[in-house]
């Protein structure tokens, strides 16, 4: 069975099996997906100096996931009752990144509440008119946060919609329920403050056709939950059972099926391009794959590609992304080697981990222990 992306846990924070020319792959993604696995450890300047490198490879879109998992996250300074007795108060995620995504250029999308339950058995008209209550509650604390900062592109909807969860599973719970009793009062407060809106749903290929896909989101769009940005998950990294949720060879079909939808609807489509390997979730994919899904979102229409997620790029120092690359000038991210005035001369390039530490060309890495 498929494992959604709120059952990501610290094991995420192991090294990636296998490197690749970030030069090749990550430049043509636009930003990258932020679950708090591993940042919510670490220091402001840690990632100060994340934003910084992802804004150099044009990933200027970071997309906080979650503002708090019931009982278990919570990432921004929260006041509200049901949140008090969370057992990972790393509450000062959202400030620094808030900061970090200002000084690099960046736009934030925030994620708003889950109630870490599994959606499987999908939750009744009155267990969803619960679940958007307290995404109200966070919405609006989060507004009185950051509504004035113009870092904040808008909001993310962490709940996964799936077709097929949504589809007669349980009578009475159709595409319509989901909307009127959960996505729609959700999708209709933020933009009452003049805030986007962001969902990104998934899909198993083996499981439904690129025309079935299709028509949920139209029955979805049609019973007014229209948001700004329908961010498609690839599939192309998840798996039941080692069985891969898309393979390149077919992700494409689906990601036209559900752009056309989109475009019927005006609402923008981008590909959520799962970066993790299908045998290990922890482990970043080769740049073949990662080529070819990138491809598949391009050739669908596209107008943003976001990976999945900042867990998978190192470990818990969250190494810079020199990793990614050899460390030579020509495709490593670096503050620069630049000219020193007067002095007809260059100086060479300085690398950092994201933690802020100097790390010299070529230095072995000692990960820290924890």
């Amino acid at each position: 069975m498929f494992v959604p992306r709120h059952t990501f846990c610290l094991a995420a924070l192991a090294l990636f099996a296998g490197v690749f020319p970030v030069s090749a792959v990550a430049s043509n993604l636009d930003g990258v997906f932020d679950a708090g696995w591993t940042t919510a450890y670490q220091s402001a300047d840690s990632i100060g100096h994340m934003h910084k490198r992802l804004h150099a490879l044009g990933m200027e879109h970071v997309v906080l996931q979650y503002a708090a998992v019931e009982k278990t996250h919570l990432y921004y300074p929260s006041a509200l009752d049901f949140l008090q007795n969370t057992e990972y108060r790393n509450n000062q995620l959202f400030p620094m990144s808030v900061e970090a995504a200002r000084a690099a250029g960046n736009r934030l999308w925030l994620g708003l509440y889950y109630d870490g339950e599994n959606w499987y058995s999908p939750p009744s008209a009155e267990q969803l008119d619960s679940l958007a209550a307290r995404n109200l509650l966070v919405l609006d604390e989060l507004y009185g946060l950051y509504g004035g900062d113009s870092v904040v592109e808008g909001v993310y909807i962490p709940q996964e919609i799936a077709r097929y969860y949504w589809d007669g599973l349980r009578e009475g719970l159709t595409a319509k329920t989901l909307a009127e009793h959960f996505l729609n009062p959700v999708l209709q407060a933020a933009r009452a403050k003049g805030w986007k809106v962001m969902a990104a749903p998934f899909f198993n290929q083996n499981l439904e056709s690129p025309d079935t896909l299709r028509s949920f989101f139209e029955s979805l769009f049609a019973a007014g939950f229209t948001p700004d940005v329908l961010a498609l998950q690839d599939g192309v990294g998840a798996s039941d059972g080692g069985k891969a949720h898309a393979d390149t060879a077919t992700v494409g079909s689906y990601e036209r099926a559900v752009a056309q939808a989109c475009s019927q609807y005006n609402v923008e489509f981008w590909v959520d391009l799962e970066l993790f390997r299908t045998d290990d979730s922890h482990a970043l994919a080769g740049a073949s794959r990662v080529s070819a899904q990138l491809d598949s979102a391009r050739a669908a229409g596209a107008a943003r590609v976001i990976g999945y997620d900042l867990a998978v790029l190192g470990n818990a120092g969250l190494d810079s992304l020199e990793k990614w690359m050899p460390h030579d000038t020509s495709a490593t991210v670096s503050v620069g080697r630049r000219p020193v005035r007067g002095a007809g001369r260059t100086v060479a390039p300085r690398y950092f981990r994201l933690n802020g530490a100097r790390v010299n060309p070529g230095q072995r890495d000692v990960l820290p222990r924890r």
